[in-house]
């Protein structure tokens, strides 16, 4: 009856060794997935990135233009010198806007903590 139970044991002992690597091979293809995935979405992000950054610029450029004209038209450095004082307090208060947005935190905290308290709960349910 020994030999009979054995077979039986090595058959399951089988079937969750496969069933591991199969859940490795699986996992392994969502990382390259991911991966792949992450590449494409960064790609397109920089080339997003490029056009905007070149239409910002332009825009800075004709609004320099549209205020040189507008200075001139006005006649005199008076207009000239109202004109670059308000800009002046607009990029002041947009730089300062810009500055207190810049996140404190580390990178990727709020997901190091999810994941820390996955690995915690794995732990304690193991044991």
């Amino acid at each position: 009856m020994a030999n009979h139970q054995q077979p039986k044991e090595s058959g399951l002992v089988d079937l969750v060794r496969d069933a591991i690597k199969d859940t490795q091979e699986l996992i392994k293809i969502e990382i390259a997935l991911a991966k792949n995935e992450t590449r494409h979405d960064l790609a397109r992000l920089r080339n997003a990135a490029i056009a905007l950054g070149v239409a910002f610029a332009a825009a800075i450029l004709m609004l320099a233009m549209l205020l040189v004209a507008a200075a001139l038209a006005m006649g005199g450095a008076a207009p000239a010198l109202v004109i670059a004082g308000v800009l002046l307090v607009t990029a002041a208060i947009a730089g300062l806007v810009g500055y207190r947005a810049i996140p404190r935190e580390p990178p990727l905290d709020a997901t190091k903590e999810h994941a820390e308290a996955q690995a915690n709960l794995l732990k304690e349910e193991i044991a």
